[in-house]
């Protein structure tokens, strides 16, 4: 029972990580740009890489995440990723800069900022939870299919 809850976490936030990182690398990247610079944290030149870069890392781990690859550092960059979210929705919130939306989905759904560090800090958890969990969290997974050689 308890691997079926796992596999459903893995699965809900593989899912989200693909449809959030797809929406925003299939857009025009002028749109995350614009996002990005809304949080008024980043110089421009590193505000325009990181609209490049940052939809396909969000892609690529929601895809490794859904499919149970490498699990360990995918739970981990998700980590590092819904950490970083926290501190700049954070910094937004306390700023109180006049942000609608997160951006976080791109045009597919507008959240408020409050709304969104709930979000980020329920993924956090269940992140850190299902990383602990690593055992439970592989089953039904690539990795469980290829285990680790021991030597």
């Amino acid at each position: 029972m308890l691997n079926k809850f796992f596999i459903l976490i893995r699965v809900l936030l593989g899912l989200l990580f693909v449809v959030s990182g797809a929406e925003k690398a299939i857009g025009p990247a002028e749109n995350f740009l614009y996002v990005i610079q809304g949080y008024a944290i980043l110089p421009d030149a590193l505000a325009r890489l990181v609209s490049l870069v940052f939809p396909w890392v969000e892609l690529l781990l929601g895809i490794f995440i859904f499919l149970g690859l490498w699990l360990d550092w995918a739970f981990r960059g998700l980590l590092l990723m819904s950490g970083a979210l926290i501190l700049m929705v954070g910094q937004a919130i306390v700023r109180k800069l006049p942000l609608d939306s997160c951006g976080c989905f791109g045009s597919l759904v507008h959240l408020p900022l409050k709304g969104v560090i709930m979000l980020d800090v329920t993924i956090f958890v269940l992140a850190l939870v299902s990383l602990i969990n690593l055992d439970r969290a592989r089953s039904c997974s690539l990795d469980a299919l290829y285990p680790k050689n021991k030597p």
